[in-house]
């Protein structure tokens, strides 16, 4: 497994593990555990990615081997059935659970955590190189420049209800944003459409580069590529005739990104989202996929 791809999956029916040992996109099955339980999310601590936090059947597990054996942490009550962990980018040990209106916080990979109770519960969720937090209530942004003890309003409401957020590689201060099929560049005090989406999108990330590289995945199909500032012509096919349900940038390399359709068949791009090919199919529905490199 020396210098592998790892791919963790979080599906609903457990937590599946893939491994490209070589760099060679032969994909092939490492682990499947908490098998008949849905995994709502999962993370991995970027420089030991030994260390995995799963969220299963609304219960916190922890790994320190890669997932042969699980220890249970306790959070108090059950977790809500949109419980979510969140990777700050600069920042490998520190780690964010996002529950309903409780927001978890662990600087050291999971082994520790405090709580903080916020005024209601949040939609998107995003971290900046600068670990500055934002969320999203409603059609609102926050932020915090406290790891979550304090929060403010960022930018005037848009014009509708915030799904994604989006923290813009490189630029601290900047996010992307979806909202009711519309992708946003929100920045400091303002916010503005990144131009004419050829129909509506169901999902929406922005890799690193200068200037970032947009993806939205269109709800007709295809993934579009762009700029903060217009989108380009092409739409990409995805090796699958369905929607997709979620783009994510890979943190092991600015080109390599992941795509998953609402069908459980799951995707990669090592040319900043120009090309897809299939990496596995048939997988129950994904909710949430992290990718790290075993040196």
């Amino acid at each position: 497994m020396a210098n592998a791809l790892l791919l963790f999956l979080a599906t609903d029916d457990g937590l599946v593990l893939l491994s490209d040992p070589a760099g060679q996109r032969r994909w092939r099955r490492s682990m499947h555990q908490f098998q008949s339980s849905i995994v709502q999310s999962v993370w991995v601590d970027a420089s030991k990615p030994l260390v995995v936090l799963v969220i299963a059947d609304r219960l916190l597990y922890r790994s320190v081997d890669g997932g042969q054996t699980w220890a249970t942490l306790n959070t108090g009550d059950l977790l809500t059935p949109n419980a979510r962990l969140y990777a700050a980018p600069r920042h490998p040990s520190l780690v964010y659970l996002l529950s309903g209106d409780v927001l978890f916080t662990s600087d050291d990979a999971g082994a520790a955590w405090r709580t903080m109770n916020l005024a209601n519960e949040s939609g998107g969720f995003a971290i900046d190189d600068d670990a500055r937090l934002y969320r999203s209530y409603g059609a609102q942004i926050l932020t915090s420049d406290d790891r979550g003890e304090t929060w403010h309003v960022y930018s005037p409401p848009l014009p509708g209800t915030i799904s994604i957020l989006n923290a813009m590689p490189g630029q601290p201060g900047t996010l992307c944003a979806l909202a009711e099929g519309c992708v946003y560049v929100v920045e400091r005090a303002s916010w503005r459409p990144t131009g004419d989406l050829p129909g509506k999108a169901l999902a929406c990330t922005a890799l690193t580069g200068t200037p970032p590289t947009l993806l939205a995945a269109l709800a007709e199909g295809g993934v579009i590529r762009g700029t903060p500032d217009a989108w380009e012509p092409v739409i990409v096919e995805c090796p699958w005739t369905g929607a997709t349900a979620i783009l994510k940038p890979a943190r092991h390399h600015i080109d390599t990104s992941f795509a998953v359709s609402t069908t459980g068949d799951v995707a990669i791009s090592m040319d900043r989202g120009r090309s897809w090919t299939m990496v596995c199919q048939g997988l129950a529905t994904v909710r949430d996929l992290v990718s790290a490199r075993l040196a």
